[in-house]
Parts: structure tokens; C-alpha cells; sequence
């Protein structure tokens, strides 16, 4: 990738924090360009500034509200003006929604669809294309371990939505094969983000082994090697493959009562 970097560029959402600042860091570690997305102005201005500080690459930030339903279409126009391309997209940002599906506002549910569903599935539209044409490009979907487990209360809607975007990018990555545009679905189990206080806290958050935790910078780093490998999922963590696969051979029936 090294000899191509000057002219690749990385689009990034979520990107001011947490698994997507380390995206980011990653990829300008890697002489990428960095369009970095995320909802406030002040987070993704001093994270332009680090990265071309540290790494001496261009970014831009877009402060976008990926719950807005035309966000990802603003987001392509925007770059489209500017005579930008995409040549990688990181489709990052996400926020889990505590309480039952009924005790909570219908607003703050379809935010979490639109973020965590809707604009991946657009911006892959959106900018895929190009990709294809071009014959090289990179899309990372980060779903969840909670995509590969079975669902509780209280995660009514967060797995379900982790679960489409994992079985998203397994059949984008079908469509995309012919082009050069390799699609990877990355499924951190629990990692050391302000996603939880995001969320408002859940109980898993307080009640897991902190040796159980992954930090954002493993999970970016396992994600990029294995979508230049071409794999379609990567799980970052020993003991996050170990849930995986012992949840995959266990009884359906068994694996919910021990999740419940």
C-alpha cells in the first residue's frame, strides 16, 4: 500500500473517537489521505490536526449527523465538489440504545437504524461504484461479536441491526469481488471506547473481566490487515474468536439460555 498512498484516500465515520480515531491513525500511519466523519466539529479539528502533526497526510472533516437521512448523500456531494475520491470506506459509527424496544422514544430507535444500518448501506452505494471501476477499493463494515450471538432483552435492536450489517457486507463482498474491492465485516467484542457512556451504560459494561476488553488501535489494526487480505470477517481477540466459535457449535436453544 505504501507506494500507492499519497494518492489513496480513507473516508472514515465515527471517526472523532474511539475505534474510528484509531482507524484513523492507522491508515495515516499507512500515508493515507483521511476523510474523517463524525457529528461534532471540535473532536474531528483537533484529530486533523494530530494526524498531519504526526504523519504529515491531508485531511478533512465533514461534522455530519449520520442520523439525518440524507448525511450520506451530503457527504458524497460535498466530496464530489471538492474533486475528492474514495478509495476506502470505514463504515464505523454506531450507538447501542439501553432499555426494552417499548421504553424508549421511537426517535432515539430510528437514529440507531439510520447510523448503524441505513447510511453504511448508502455510502457503500454511493461510493462503491467508483471503487469498482477503478478496480481497487476497500469497505469495512464494523458490525459487532454481538452479530454472531444470540440476541437478549435489551439488545432488542442492537443486535439485530449488527446482525444485518455483518450479513450486508458477506454479500456485498459478492458483488464486489469482480471489481477489486475487497469488503470486510470486523466484529470487536467489548472495547475500551466511550460507547458505553454514549449509550448511557449497560450492564455488560460494568459487569465484564476488564481483561476481556480489546482496545480500539487492535481492533483497527486487525480489521485493515484482514480487508487487504481479502477476508471477509475478522474477530480481534483470542477470546473474542473463542465466544465466537464456541457460541457457532452450541444448541440454539442452549446458546440463548446462557446468553439470557
Amino acid at each position: 500500500m505504501s507506494g500507492e498512498a499519497p494518492q489513496i484516500t480513507a473516508l472514515i465515520t465515527g471517526a472523532s473517537s474511539g475505534i474510528g480515531r484509531s482507524f484513523a491513525h492507522a491508515y495515516a500511519a499507512r500515508g493515507v489521505n483521511i476523510v474523517a466523519v463524525a457529528r461534532r466539529i471540535g473532536p474531528l479539528e483537533a484529530l486533523a490536526a494530530d494526524l498531519s502533526e504526526r504523519y504529515g497526510v491531508k485531511s478533512t472533516v465533514l461534522p455530519m449527523d449520520l442520523s439525518e437521512a440524507e448525511a450520506p448523500q451530503d457527504i458524497f456531494d460535498a466530496l464530489r465538489t471538492a474533486g475528492k475520491r474514495v478509495d476506502i470506506l470505514v463504515n464505523n459509527a454506531g450507538f447501542g440504545v439501553p432499555g426494552e424496544l417499548c421504553e424508549v422514544a421511537w426517535k432515539r430507535h430510528r437514529s440507531c437504524i439510520e447510523v448503524m444500518a441505513v447510511a453504511p448501506v448508502r455510502l457503500a452505494y454511493l461510493f462503491a461504484p467508483s471503487m469498482f471501476e477503478r478496480g481497487y477499493g476497500r469497505i469495512i463494515n464494523v458490525s459487532s461479536l454481538s452479530a454472531l450471538l444470540p440476541p437478549h432483552a435489551g439488545g432488542t435492536l442492537y443486535y439485530p441491526v449488527k446482525s444485518f450489517l455483518y450479513q450486508f457486507s458477506l454479500a456485498f463482498r459478492e458483488e464486489m469481488r469482480e471489481g477489486g474491492v475487497h469488503v470486510a465485516a470486523v466484529c470487536p467484542g467489548f472495547t475500551e471506547t466511550n460507547f458505553q457512556a454514549a449509550a448511557g451504560g449497560t450492564v455488560e459494561s460494568v459487569s465484564v473481566p476488564r481483561w476481556l476488553w480489546t482496545s480500539p488501535a487492535q481492533v483497527a489494526e486487525a480489521a485493515i490487515r484482514a480487508v487487504e487480505a481479502n477476508k471477509a470477517v475478522v474477530i480481534p481477540g483470542l477470546v473474542n474468536k473463542t465466544v465466537a466459535a464456541a457460541f457457532k457449535l452450541l444448541p440454539a436453544a442452549l446458546a440463548r439460555r446462557l446468553v439470557r
